[in-house]
């Protein structure tokens, strides 16, 4: 069965480099004006910005589906909108983006290329009920969580931990501190940056506080578990080169509470050494994580070298991350035995699949 559901998932590479150079040209003979107003800085974006969607473009034909592709349309809208370009100019950047694939294309890939990118057009005009809120929709926050943001956004990481502090001993539990404070505070903060309120190295700054946050409080983590200790050992990696790695810690920990010997690698951790510690630990349950679709390929290739391996048969994998939110079924093309949409889903998972 596994096998029948990884064939679900196909990796895909394109001449990004050359298309994204097509996709200027045809750009500049269709709005000239538009391109000749352009600084070379405003240029270089627009390439990125077709590198960027062309990435989005290959896990969609990798599996089969529009969803990643128009996922992404509507975030780099947001990003046109916010960094003051043309009215429209969304619009105009998928329309050069459908016409080029639909010539220069390979001919097994032109008809899903050219259809999915039309959706993306369409889903820029009118957004379906039900679509995820947008980056002008501010993340609600506590009085406390807002009080936390303010000291990172500001650099005052010491301040900002005394609040955390303050919570504690107020009685606040520790998987409140994380599910009330961290997780909306780093949600609030990537919509800021979307937006241009708030730049890389403050987003930066504000997650890596938060991780030296809940390192010097770990003892908390370990107290809040209680006495209970299932005797199992989990793996939380992240696959291949990701460097988001916050989301899995905090997955770590709520397993940590919940009994779980848990053994973290964090990020950007060599295929080789996640076997040898699954190996090496007598892991159960391996937990994988990736943010962004143009990580599947490393996580499918993880996925494929842990169920490869003779010693490994029965170890379980979950799977979390964004991607897996845009397609739900995605944990199954992958291969693996469980997705986790959140810390505690994935301690779900774990009881489950190790009972």
């Amino acid at each position: 069965m596994k096998d029948a559901q990884a064939a679900l998932y196909h990796p895909v590479s394109l001449n990004r480099e050359y298309l994204a150079g097509k996709m200027l040209e045809k750009f500049s003979e269709k709005y000239p004006k538009t391109w000749n107003n352009f600084s070379m800085e405003r240029r270089v974006q627009v390439r990125e910005a077709f590198l960027a969607a062309l990435r989005s473009l290959e896990e969609s034909l990798a599996t089969a589906s529009p969803a990643f592709l128009i996922d992404h349309a509507r975030w780099v809208q947001s990003r046109f909108v916010t960094g003051h370009f043309p009215e429209k100019f969304a619009a105009s950047f998928f329309s050069v983006f459908k016409d080029v694939l639909s010539r220069e294309l390979p001919q097994n890939y032109r008809k899903n290329a050219g259809a999915f990118a039309g959706k993306a057009v369409t889903a820029l005009k009118s957004p379906p009920a039900g679509t995820p809120p947008g980056p002008e929709d501010r993340i609600p926050l506590s009085p406390v969580a807002r009080s936390f943001l303010r000291y990172l956004l500001a650099g005052e990481r010491d301040r900002a931990a005394a609040v955390i502090d303050k919570a504690l001993a107020a009685g606040t539990p520790v998987k409140e501190i994380y599910t009330s404070i961290f997780q909306p505070v780093l949600r609030e903060t990537g919509r800021l940056w979307q937006l241009d309120e708030a730049t890389i190295a403050q987003e930066h700054f504000v997650s890596s506080a938060i991780h030296r946050i809940m390192d010097q409080r770990h003892d908390r983590i370990v107290a809040a578990g209680g006495n209970i200790r299932r005797k199992k050992t989990i793996v939380a990696a992240c696959a291949g080169e990701e460097l988001h790695e916050i989301g899995l810690r905090i997955v770590a920990d709520f397993l940590e509470m919940d009994g779980w010997d848990v053994y973290y690698t964090g990020a950007n951790t060599p295929v080789k050494s996640i076997l040898d510690a699954v190996k090496g630990r007598e892991a159960g349950v391996v937990i994988l994580s990736i943010t962004m679709p143009s990580r599947l390929p490393d996580l499918r290739y993880l996925v494929r070298s842990l169920r490869a391996d003779a010693d490994l048969t029965p170890v379980k994998i979950i799977v979390g991350g964004n991607p897996f939110a845009i397609i739900p079924d995605l944990w199954k093309r992958v291969g693996a035995d469980a997705v986790a949409a959140d810390a505690e889903g994935a301690v779900a998972a774990a009881r489950r699949l190790a009972a």
